[in-house]
């Protein structure tokens, strides 16, 4: 069984972050899954949103969960201010979610 990388993990859960969204919304879930959820999007939220900003946020939680790269990124920065702001948010996502110290 291959183990995973913290990186994956948080690339993992930026993936579903708009399908939790979703059902965050419609309330499809339990209230307790719903409460899970927002806990995991709430903390994805503010880990990139340290990094990049509110308005950023959420395009860069897209582009972590897609493994989009610079060349499919709609960011206006520069490619390495863009790759240093996606490590970065990773980092800060996986601190927030108790990941990493």
């Amino acid at each position: 069984m291959k183990k995973c990388t913290v990186d994956e993990i948080v690339i993992a859960l930026c993936a579903d972050y708009a399908r939790r969204k979703r059902a965050i919304a419609e309330h499809t879930t339990s209230h307790r899954t719903e409460m899970e959820y927002r806990y995991l999007n709430y903390r994805i939220y503010d880990g990139t949103s340290e990094i990049v900003g509110c308005e950023l946020a959420e395009q860069y939680i897209e582009e972590i969960g897609s493994r989009a790269g610079y060349a499919k990124s709609r960011a206006e920065v520069s490619e390495c201010a863009y790759k240093d702001q996606k490590r970065l948010a990773k980092q800060s996502i996986a601190r927030k979610l108790h990941l990493i110290d």
